[in-house]
């Protein structure tokens, strides 16, 4: 049974929640030449945006004392600062060691590369076989469109005849080989020792599109200036000798924001490669990329390279290579337009289209795109700031007086999690709307505010097209309440806000254009943070104890993980930190800041020397540290004997130590139940409890929130990963694979709940059998983690809705219950409303059924009657589903007298006749097995219990599940993003939405929308 219970209200959050009524219409554009009196700039008090753009040049002399090349990092990432000469208050920028392989993904020994060798020093060496490192800071392209990048070569020491060669790699992602022919590789040169070049394209194969020649010697001074325009030229520079080349007819995907990997090729163990000319000249890159791997946090996407003749058009592909920074992010077209969701025309959003590269870009209309995963607010900060940027109308800077001068672009951040993207909606917190002549608006909860124009960018740069404005939003929130917007860096408005500005707001970039053949673009996208599940690895990754005893496992993982933690108990070694990319590694602290009370104790105290300890650690970790993304604090520290007060001053002690990471902190069970301290510097909390199900986590984890010391605190799990005796309590000896498999999938569907969780870590990955010992967990968690490291789009949570008789007016929520949109169709009165997908995979739109005639009317836009049909006889019950898995909605009907339902998968004749219920049951149809094909089930509303049956065919209904009470509408819905409808009731009473778990009466989703008398919805609109 479901308690009576009285929720928040989420209707029209901000707006006319009674009314419903219709929004005004969009306002008219700026003209920039006058701007209106009462334009404003705010008071001054908002927050300090945060500068997500740094770049600057990159040089490694590879001096370093041939002392310090030593096992176990062998100098590669020692003494950066001083061979790279960073700018004060930034650091070195680190190497990270991987195959440079074409069959494997695991990193050689730490001695296959060096730095500084003794028999050659101030150089970097490949020794035996084949391997390669990357620079952790990608290239990007200089004002006049171009970088450089610059090395020395000796592709075999002694030799100057043979085919073995060094290799310059430049590709999108960071997570390659770094091996010159792999998939992701854009641009990939080898120089052999006898002199012979070759340029390859990824996913040409062996054969490269361009071979050269330089006379033999003993190195190569080579240098590779890129251009990322539509030249799509390289001028290869072999001492002395210069080669232009453009890239092979037909080639999408050039150069852009590049990750560099130096390799080499050795076919004898005897021979070494080696980079620099040992007396200062070593790699030199004219200009990188310092924001976008500097930390765990930041989420960029540059856009380049994506293939765009597919079906989304580029939008959701290669998303992990051309996004630079640790964490991914998919998106969703949408319509940019007030009111019902609706899809945009095919082709409205492109990512690198031919006529428009390495960009988003708007060719048609009015539309829109929404990023998926929420900025949020940290813990530092309580803020986030926003970036792009637009470009109104491409090639053109326009007058105040023409039409095109008042069309624009937008970006907006919304606090519905499925909005449309329209920049003067009421669920929009805060959007900038930028005419192409340089008219700005600022919006507010649907209110625009004028504000003063600022001038076109005139002087084009490769960042910076003609036309374009730099802009970013900041929002502290919270208490606060604050926004400061900036264009140009010029603060154009700084002050408090009228709308409520949410921790986790859903960014949305717009256009407008009023004449065929305009375009609007959007580039180079940052966000601070983002909220929802974007970290995903494992505890206990190089377990220094028993079973694993320093084995990194990592390289079993690392194609599905991206954040894992690292235990390294009396283990001082940190060759492990060569390995990670930058900011995915986490590290435990234990040793530093904790003792045991006596050998083997389980309990501790503080370790009196831990802040001196963490300092030590700092420098030990050296030029590695912007490989650390987040440091734990004691695990389940209050089990282990720690006080409030001692835990307190740990984190203290840390964060000073660590200024810039992540601090994560971890309780038992027991201590998630009661209310246990928990210091305001942590940015991530969680607990564990193993292998006890969903019911069990969700509580703890809806009590956990309600004694964080900041709203700004992050959450983590820790799914369990085997059934394997003395590894997770309550998972042996009676669970087994197929329940883990299943906990799993509930983790991920807790996560896909709530925005606020960011971080799943398993626990524990034991070694390659594992897949053999639990297949299904593997495979469940291999399938999860890929989805979060690549932002694979998932099925999309079920939104809430609710049809006005009284005026015929359908209204939708977003899955988080805000407020998008509303219109009227169907004429009101006994109209049944509907939701479907008449023409295919994509948004649901509205239908009505008149049910004095037995007449269906359905809508493709939520505003006029596209089909109009006759159905079944009067006095049916009308139902709408994909019977057959075609992609689309088709109707059919519950006739009460005989229980039976009749389908139809044209619209006109029954495919589907299937006798189910009883009497006085209500029927209901869904996707219950997440197969693609909707089939049938009844609702006992005596007894509020629900019969699913998996089969349009054939009567054998699951068993029972009793959920709601009295008086409930029976209604179902995908409540977590699972692909899987299940069961749900509206309460008319409070008018709330609850939906439950499979098979369960587990309340997993509840939402309140509506006024009494109206009638819910549940569908798919965003």
């Amino acid at each position: 049974m479901i308690p009576t219970q009285r929720l928040g209200r989420g209707l029209l959050a901000g707006a006319s929640a009674l009314a419903l009524a219709l929004l005004p219409a969009g306002l008219a554009p700026v003209t920039a030449a006058a701007a209106p009196s009462d334009v404003t700039t705010g008071d001054g008090s908002g927050p300090a945006p945060v500068d997500l753009d740094a770049t600057r040049a990159f040089s490694d002399t590879f001096r370093l004392d041939p002392a310090l090349d030593t096992d176990p990092l062998y100098g590669l990432n020692v003494g950066l600062d001083a061979r790279q000469s960073p700018p004060a208050g930034q650091h070195g920028i680190s190497y990270t060691r991987v195959s440079g392989r074409w069959d494997t993904s695991v990193a050689p020994d730490q001695w296959f590369v060096q730095t500084s060798h003794p028999d050659h020093p101030n150089k970097l060496l490949f020794a035996k076989g084949v391997s390669a490192v990357m620079l952790g800071a990608p290239a990007v392209a200089d004002d006049s469109g171009h970088y450089t990048v610059s090395t020395v070569i000796d592709p075999v020491v002694g030799d100057t005849g043979g085919s073995d060669w060094g290799s310059i790699v430049l590709s999108r992602s960071h997570r390659s080989n770094g091996y010159v022919t792999g998939s992701d590789v854009d641009l990939g040169l080898t120089v052999t020792s006898g002199g012979k070049l070759a340029l390859f394209h990824g996913g040409s194969g062996e054969t490269p599109f361009w071979t050269g020649t330089v006379a033999p010697t003993a190195q190569y001074a080579v240098s590779l200036a890129v251009s990322t325009g539509a030249d799509r030229a390289v001028t290869l520079t072999v001492n002395g000798t210069p080669f232009t080349v453009s890239a092979p007819a037909g080639v999408t995907r050039w150069p852009g924001s590049e990750f560099l990997y130096l390799g080499a090729y050795l076919s004898s163990g005897d021979r070494v490669t080696t980079f620099g000319d040992g007396a200062g000249h070593g790699l030199d890159v004219s200009r990188i990329d310092t924001t976008a791997t500097r930390s765990a946090k930041p989420f960029v996407d540059t856009f380049d390279g994506a293939p765009n003749a597919t079906a989304d058009f580029g939008l959701n592909r290669d998303l992990s290579a051309r996004q630079p920074s640790l964490v991914s992010a998919n998106y969703s077209a949408v319509s940019g337009v007030k009111g019902l969701a609706v899809d945009p025309p095919a082709g409205s959003v492109q990512v690198n289209s031919p006529a428009h590269p390495n960009v988003l870009s708007f060719p048609k209309g009015t539309s829109a795109v929404r990023l998926n995963r929420p900025a949020t607010s940290d813990v530092p900060t309580g803020a986030y700031t926003v970036h792009a940027v637009l470009t109104p109308v491409v090639g053109s800077t326009p007058s105040a007086d023409s039409a095109a001068g008042q069309d624009w672009a937008s970006l907006a951040v919304s606090n519905a999690s499925g909005g449309t993207g329209a920049v003067d909606a009421e669920d929009v917190a805060i959007g900038l709307r930028v005419q192409a002549d340089g008219g700005l608006t600022l919006f507010q909860g649907g209110t625009p505010t004028a504000l003063a124009a600022v001038p076109p960018n005139a002087v084009p740069t490769a960042a910076r097209p003609a036309g374009s404005y730099e802009v970013s939003l900041t929002l502290a929130t919270g208490d606060r309440q604050q926004a400061t917007v900036k264009v140009d860096g010029a603060t154009v408005f700084s002050g408090r806000t009228a709308a409520q500005l949410p921790r986790d707001g859903y960014v949305s970039l717009g256009a407008h254009h009023s004449a065929a053949g305009q375009v609007t673009t959007v580039d180079d996208l940052r966000v601070t943070m983002l909220g929802g599940l974007g970290y995903y690895g494992f505890f206990d990754i190089r377990d220094p104890n028993s079973p694993n005893y320093g084995a990194n496992h990592a390289p079993e993982v690392a194609q599905w993980t991206n954040f894992n933690n690292y235990l390294r108990d009396q283990d001082r070694r940190l060759e492990f930190l060569d390995q990670c990319l930058p900011g995915s590694c986490v590290i435990d602290l234990n040793q530093e800041t904790v003792v045991p009370r006596s050998p083997n104790d389980w309990q501790v105290n503080p370790n009196p020397n831990a802040a001196q300890n963490l300092l030590d650690l700092v420098q030990r970790i050296g030029s590695n540290i912007d490989k650390i993304g987040a440091v734990d604090m004691t695990d389940e520290a209050y089990s282990h004997g720690l006080s409030a007060d001692q835990v307190m001053t740990q984190a203290q002690q840390i964060r000073a130590a660590f200024p810039d990471k992540l601090l994560i902190m971890s309780l038992d069970r027991w201590n998630a139940e009661q209310t246990a301290p928990i210091p305001s510097t942590v940015d991530i909390v969680g607990f564990d409890y193993y292998c006890k199900g969903r019911h069990e986590v969700q509580w703890r984890l809806d009590h956990l929130k309600t004694f964080l010391s900041s709203p700004d605190q992050h959450l983590m799990l820790f799914p369990e990963s085997t059934n394997q005796t003395g590894i997770a309590d309550n998972c042996f000896p009676d669970r087994t694979d197929t329940d883990v498999a299943a906990f799993n999938a509930e983790y991920r569907g807790i996560a896909a709940q709530d925005p606020r969780v960011v971080y799943l870590q398993n626990f524990r990955w034991l070694g390659p059998d594992q897949p053999a010992k639990v297949p299904l967990t593997a495979a469940a968690q291999k399938r999860i983690g890929a989805a979060v490291v690549n932002a694979t789009p998932t099925p999309v949570p079920a939104s809430v809705g609710v049809y006005r008789p009284s005026d015929g007016s359908f209204g939708e929520a977003a899955h988080n219950g805000w407020y998008t949109g509303q219109n009227v169709f169907g004429g009101g009165g006994n109209a049944v409303p509907l939701t479907g997908h008449w023409n295919g995979p994509g948004t649901d739109t509205v239908g009505v059924y008149h049910p004095d005639t037995a007449t269906f009317q359905l809508s493709n836009d939520n505003a006029t009657v596209a089909a109009t049909f006759p159905f079944g006889i009067p006095g049916d019950v009308p139902l709408v589903g994909d019977w057959s898995g075609q992609g689309r909605t088709a109707v059919g009907v519950y006739r009460p007298g005989e229980q039976v339902f009749y389908l139809s998968d044209d619209n006109v004749t029954v495919k589907y006749r299937i006798k189910l219920g009883n009497a006085g049951w209500k029927p209901l149809v869904g996707d219950w097995d997440g197969n693609g094909t909707t089939t049938v089930a009844v609702y006992d509303p005596q007894t509020q219990t629900f019969y699913l049956n998996d089969s349009n065919q054939t009567e054998h209904p699951r068993p029972g599940v009793r959920f709601g009470n009295p008086g409930d509408v029976p209604v179902k819905g995908d409540w977590d993003g699972t692909g899987k409808e299940t069961i749900g009731v509206y309460r008319p009473g409070d008018q709330t939405f609850y939906g439950a778990a499979e098979n369960s009466d587990l309340v997993i989703y509840s939402k309140q929308f509506g006024n009494p008398g109206d009638v819910p919805l549940v569908g798919n609109w965003g």
